[in-house]
């Protein structure tokens, strides 16, 4: 394949990512989309002939020496000296993107249909009458000044919640299918990361203690009186606090403009409100994220996050190739995510970006961090739980209630699907999530070490950024 035939294809490429994630996001607020198909515009990028295309056009060894003139020996040695192929990483990236793409497009229908089942309204004896899934999570979320009393949502929300079983398990099912056909350049986007499991174990563990204070602060802070804390008490605790404690009212592009006041760390970059919790992920190549209104305080910790994220994504130079800037199930994005998530547990954060005074701003970090180990380690359940929902669904249950209240609280095994099922990208996005805990924590150290603990506002600190986003 021609080196001009890459550029074109990493120039759709990028205009497909764009179109699959507009897509995704869609689908939970509007069943118009069901009927879309967002690769049709590019039907070589999911084709297995593109992709072997790729793979056969490396550059091809060339011998100056007639081979029969030569011993055996040097022959292998001649063979060893193959010419450097100067677009060898962008061909591995573009066919992880092409396989990522046939995957999104084989399994389409069913990503649909697991949409469809959050967001269709049905019956629910707890509720009165019908209604989504996706409508009651989003009451859960709503602060206390709005209504937002949890219990009769939860119900709810535990009457609906087994739909979801059926279709997560079709959705793994023909993903696993798909990878299968695909051979070894399936397992990107499919196989269970052993280490990821092992990591996942390892951080529940490490962390009940610190969990258990956390929930306990929190609990009491919420004025919850619960012994035994329910996946709701837990939902609340991780909810921090409600917005009139401080935050802004909305959650806008002048909260990040402000955030971000006398540096180019926003240069060049949109932030858009929407109307739903699932536009927190931003993956498409434009400049620009979107995000859900505020619900309580940990909406703006996720939207830091999302910040993050967006900025590596976004922020390429024009001549990076896009495949191998941001390739699917990639860790960098998620890395400086968590670093920008981190200024949430800090009181230096809550009292410069916020204003409050010292008190309140301690107070708002520790709850904040709490909110964010539950967070994680709701994450790390997921990923523990993934090579058991790959064996079959009793395994998963099973699983499921045994580990559940550890991590998400007191929880009945209908919720199984709910809480601890993969992400609709599948277990390879929730596994680099988990990986990139530490290595972001630890960027985070690096800009406080190098720029001061208010490096947001440092105008060397987003030059560094950006450049480190650009490459």
């Amino acid at each position: 394949m021609a080196t001009t035939n890459l550029l074109t294809l990493d120039r759709q490429l990028a205009l497909a990512a764009r179109a699959i994630d507009g897509w995704r996001g869609e689908l939970a607020v509007d069943d118009r989309r069901d009927r879309d198909d967002p690769l049709a515009a590019w039907p070589d990028l999911t084709s297995r002939s593109t992709i072997d295309a790729i793979a056969r056009s490396g550059l091809a060894t060339i011998s100056t020496t007639p081979t029969f003139l030569m011993p055996d020996g040097e022959v292998i040695a001649a063979s060893a000296a193959l010419p450097v192929d100067p677009l060898a990483e962008v061909r591995g990236a573009m066919i992880v993107w092409c396989t990522h793409l046939h995957m999104a497009r084989s399994v389409r229908d069913a990503t649909v249909a697991r949409a469809a089942l959050a967001r269709d309204e049905l019956e629910s004896d707890s509720y009165g009458r019908k209604t989504s899934l996706r409508a009651m999570l989003r009451a859960l979320a709503r602060p206390r000044q709005a209504g937002g009393v949890p219990e009769p949502r939860a119900a709810a929300i535990e009457d609906l919640a087994p739909q979801l079983l059926d279709g997560i398990v079709d959705e793994e099912s023909r993903r696993r299918e798909i990878a299968e056909v695909l051979g070894e350049r399936g397992k990107c986007c499919h196989d269970i990361d052993v280490e990821a499991v092992a990591l996942a174990e390892k951080f529940i563990k490490d962390t009940d203690d610190e969990a258990a204070e956390g929930v306990a602060l929190g609990m009491r802070s919420s004025q919850r009186t619960a012994k035994s804390p329910s996946w709701v008490d837990l939902f609340v605790v991780r909810r921090a606090a409600d917005i009139a404690e401080g935050w802004p009212s909305a959650l806008s592009a002048r909260w990040f403009a402000e955030l971000a006041r006398g540096t180019e760390l926003l240069s060049g970059f949109e932030v858009n409100v929407r109307v739903d919790a699932g536009r927190l992920a931003p993956r498409a190549d434009h400049a620009g994220i979107h995000l859900a209104p505020p619900t309580g305080a940990w909406t703006f910790a996720r939207a830091l996050h999302a910040l993050g994220t967006g900025l590596r994504i976004h922020g390429r130079d024009a001549k990076t190739p896009f495949a191998t800037h941001a390739p699917p199930h990639d860790r960098r994005p998620l890395v400086l995510g968590e670093a920008f998530l981190a200024l949430a547990s800090t009181a230096v954060f809550h009292g410069r970006a916020r204003g409050v005074a010292k008190p309140k701003a301690e107070l708002s970090a520790r709850r904040l961090a709490t909110s964010r180990l539950l967070e994680r380690r709701h994450l790390a359940l997921r990923v523990r739980l993934a090579p058991e929902l790959a064996k079959n669904r009793r395994a998963f249950l099973e699983a499921f209630e045994d580990l559940a209240p550890r991590v998400v609280g007191e929880a009945p095994r209908s919720l199984a699907a709910f809480l601890g099922a993969p992400g609709p990208t599948g277990p390879a996005d929730d596994a680099m999530r988990l990986r990139s805990f530490a290595e972001g924590d630890a960027f985070g150290d690096r800009l406080v070490h190098s720029f001061d603990a208010d490096w947001w506002r440092n105008p060397k600190a987003a030059s560094f950024i950006r450049d480190r986003c650009a490459r």
